[in-house]
């Protein structure tokens, strides 16, 4: 018998169930969770046909996370969360202990290719040049591909760039290597940003991972000058040894970031499994594969994605020029030590070397001073139901230990006479640790905070800028403190920082008139990313 017209529906219908029922048979439970929440969103706007067209083909639908889905980073388990995190922070720590590493053995280097201090300086200032050059394309490029294949990728360039340096036959080739080896090495500083708000919505956990991360930052960075100064100076190893220890090291960390790491980017995330679930005959798409990704975006809208925040926003230009200076005197230290407690006191490298380890200490004490604010906080929110501002949750202490640093530096500039002793001098790194590492904990989490999904953006542009200040501030700094004298040399520093010391404060009281006329965050905002 000849089917009727009024059959038709009934076998349309009959056929979509069929195709639903066929497709979750091959979509994970986290696949069909997004798939039905898509659906019902789907079925909310005006002209819809109550979601179901997914299975009939006739409308794509777009895709999201559903809440709860285990998939979805932010809904990864605590463990899962923080071995990734331990990944990321071996990786900084090999990376900042690498940027100092040549400041120990500059007297071994000149002596083995017969060069001046200046040659030896340019180590460490062509690895702050690829610092400078490296988040230009791995912060976007993260906001585009996603954060695992960019750390995977410059974590493994960093360690054969370590070996590069560890064999040059000469001085313009190790230079050589220590711009690449920078290049590689700054992915972390540039990504982590990113990475940390993808994993962690609340802002009280995603703070501690900053802390932890700056505190790693500093600690790689003093670790370096002492290490390799002792290591030049036995005879059994050399400064050719220093890099070997660190590509092994380097090593290490890579293969175990290879075992634990896996990608945190959420519209990344969501691609894929648009494309595993088009191939298992659902019609779906992810946000991300609305916008326009050809090679031409990339270049006009991703990669100048930093340039346009350091022109357009007035936060992330405040603290490029702060954070530039405070991260340029720490690399002037690697500079101004060995004059204090090496010319002047005639102490070894490696002793002289030693003499950093006070700022590890005053990053020790505030990471910990942090971390009991953010508690604090948690328990205060909890009491009352209100949730406090980015500025309350994370400036405060920033707001009084930003004038640790003038406070280290005059302290440095009086007690470095030979005729003081030694710890007295010394002990002069306590507040600056302080000081350096509660502004970044605190700017850093602000920044996170402010720009979200784009932080790789806005923290990779803030690692340009201060890296290209941390470059420059090598090269002057033996002259400046030759000719100024120590005492005055650190003092006209210090009188600088305490003239930035207040920014915190002006944050504190006008970030959120700041961040509402801010373009980006107000399109975060209403977008809800």
């Amino acid at each position: 018998m000849a089917r009727t017209s009024s059959d038709a529906p009934e076998t349309t219908a009959r056929a979509a169930r069929g195709r639903r029922r066929t497709v979750s048979r091959t979509l994970s439970d986290g696949e069909q969770a997004a798939l039905r929440a898509a659906v019902e969103r789907s079925a909310e706007k005006p002209g819809s046909d109550d979601g179901r067209s997914w299975a009939t083909g006739d409308e794509r639908v777009v895709l999201e996370f559903a809440p709860g889905d285990p998939d979805d980073p932010r809904n990864w388990s605590a463990a899962r969360k923080r071995t990734v995190v331990a990944s990321v922070i071996l990786l900084l720590f090999s990376s900042t202990f690498a940027s100092s590493i040549s400041t120990g053995f500059a007297g071994a280097v000149m002596a083995e290719f017969g060069v001046p201090d200046v040659a030896v300086t340019l180590m460490v200032t062509f690895f702050l040049v690829g610092y400078v050059v490296g988040p230009l394309a791995w912060a976007p490029l993260s906001e585009h591909f996603g954060r695992q294949y960019v750390l995977l990728v410059s974590a493994g360039l960093f360690v054969l760039f370590t070996i590069g340096c560890a064999l040059a036959p000469s001085m313009p080739l190790l230079v050589a290597f220590r711009f690449l080896q920078g290049l590689a090495a700054t992915s972390p500083i540039a990504v982590s940003g990113g990475l940390f708000s993808d994993i962690y919505q609340d802002p009280t956990v995603r703070g501690r991972a900053v802390a932890f991360f700056t505190g790693s930052t500093v600690i790689g960075s003093i670790f370096g000058p002492a290490v390799s100064g002792y290591a030049s100076s036995a005879p059994h190893l050399g400064w050719r040894w220093t890099f070997w220890a660190l590509a092994i090291a380097s090593g290490v960390c890579y293969v175990f970031m290879a075992a634990v790491l896996r990608e945190t980017f959420r519209p990344v995330l969501l691609m894929r499994r648009a494309a595993r679930m088009r191939a298992a005959g659902a019609n779906v798409v992810a946000p991300f594969e609305l916008e326009d990704r050809s090679l031409a975006t990339v270049c006009s809208v991703v990669l100048t994605r930093p340039f346009r925040m350091l022109v357009h926003e007035p936060i992330v230009i405040a603290l490029c020029v702060y954070m530039g200076f405070i991260y340029g005197i720490l690399y002037l230290f690697f500079s101004a030590y060995p004059i204090i407690f090496g010319d002047l006191r005639g102490m070894a490298p490696g002793p002289a070397g030693l003499m950093l380890f006070p700022i590890g200490a005053g990053t020790t004490l505030v990471t910990v001073a942090h971390l009991a604010y953010d508690v604090y906080v948690a328990r205060r929110e909890a009491r009352t139901g209100v949730r406090v501002s980015m500025e309350r949750r994370r400036l405060p202490p920033t707001c009084v230990c930003a004038f640790c640093v003038p406070l280290s530096l005059f302290w440095l500039a009086w007690t470095s006479d030979p005729a003081v002793p030694f710890q007295a001098c010394m002990m002069a790194g306590l507040p600056f640790g302080m000081g350096f590492t509660s502004i970044f904990i605190g700017f850093l989490n602000y920044g996170t905070d402010c720009y979200r999904i784009y932080a790789a953006s806005a923290l990779g542009i803030m690692s340009v800028t201060r890296s290209l200040v941390a470059a420059m501030f090598p090269l002057f700094a033996r002259g400046m403190y030759e000719r100024l004298g120590v005492q005055w040399a650190s003092s006209l520093l210090g009188f600088l920082a305490l003239a930035l010391g207040p920014l915190p404060v002006v944050f504190l009281w006008k970030g959120q008139a700041l961040r509402s006329r801010s373009r980006f965050c107000m399109a975060l905002e209403k977008q809800d990313l």
